[in-house]
This record gives structure tokens, sequence and C-alpha cells, in this order.
């Protein structure tokens, strides 16, 4: 069986999230526990398919494969890691409720010149989870959001100079509503 590049890149993001979140989570877990959720994916693949897909990992230094007691241990690197914070961005959605509450959740910011790249990152991030456009730099979205905003805002290390406000009324409703329902997530 070959191995489309489509899935080599599949597999190798799910063992990139596993061993992240292992990490995340707790550095005992990278140890024997995290080698058994990496064998769930490499079942996807053959043998030969996933020996590559970790070779292809270790070659580009996102991970470390180490042995002991005749066991592979695996553990990402500082690049790794890296990759890791990227994918958990990418993956960031905010998923809409059975009911909407009625509540707008405002997302204001101010940030520094010095820090524009972040700005920017803020900014695609903010377009790619739904957000509208309110003004420069206040954008707004239906459902709520607190766990996502707070974990974007955390990989940007952007916290201060962020806030999230949740709003019941306001004289842009009628605006946004209509955005909202172009956009399909209010019906």
């Amino acid at each position: 069986m070959v191995q489309s590049r489509t899935v080599g890149r599949v597999v190798a993001r799910d063992v990139i999230k596993v061993l992240g979140f292992a990490g995340a989570v707790s550095v005992a877990l990278v140890a024997p526990n995290t080698a058994g959720l990496i064998d769930i994916y490499m079942k996807k693949i053959d043998r030969k398919n996933a020996r590559r897909t970790l070779s292809y990992l270790k070659y580009r230094k996102l991970i470390e494969v180490k042995m002991k007691n005749d066991e592979h241990h695996y553990r990402l690197t500082a690049r790794g890691r890296g990759r890791y914070q990227k994918i958990i961005l990418d993956e960031l959605r905010i998923k809409a409720p059975k009911r909407w509450d009625k509540k707008w959740r405002l997302v204001m910011f101010d940030i520094p010149a010095n820090r524009n790249s972040q700005r920017s990152a803020l900014i695609t991030h903010l377009r790619r989870m739904d957000f509208c456009l309110l003004q420069n730099s206040a954008w707004l979205h239906p459902f709520d959001c607190e766990k996502e905003i707070g974990v974007l805002l955390q990989n940007l290390k952007l916290e201060r100079y962020v806030s999230l406000l949740v709003i019941e009324s306001g004289n842009f409703t009628d605006h946004a509503t209509i955005h909202f329902k172009e956009a399909r997530l209010l019906m």
C-alpha cells in the first residue's frame, strides 16, 4: 500500500497533536501512554508508512525519539511545539448552539505598533472564526467564544491588549443580525 501525501500529512498532523496534547497535560504522559496513542494513528496506515511518517517528523526535527527499557519514547522538539501551536490555532472554531441566547460577544483591542504581526494574526483568526468587523479594532460574534478567544490570545501573547465583552443590546444589533443571517450563522 502506498501512502498518499494527504494521508501522510493528516497522520503527521495527528501525531503532532497527540504529542502536543500529552506535553501540555503533563510531561509524565510523554512516556509509554503516548506511544499507545500514536499506535492508534499508525494503524490507519501500514507499518512501512508509519515508520516513514515518524522518520519524516524526526528528519524535520519536529519530534525526538528515545529508547528506554526497549520502548520508544516520543517528544515534541521546540520546533514541533511551534507546529503544534499553529495546528491548534488553525483548528479553532466557534460552535453554534441550538438556541441563540440573544447576546453579542464583542472583541476589542488596542495593540501596540511593535506587535503588528500578532495583530494581523489575531485579525486573520477572527475572520476565520466568522467574526464581523464592527470597527477597526472591534469584532462581533453572536455565540459564546470565551474559551476560543482565550486560547487564541494566550498563544498570540495578547491577553493584556484585548477585551471580550458580552452585550445584550446596542445600536448595531440590526446590522449585525442581518450580517450573520446572510452568513447563515443565525436563523
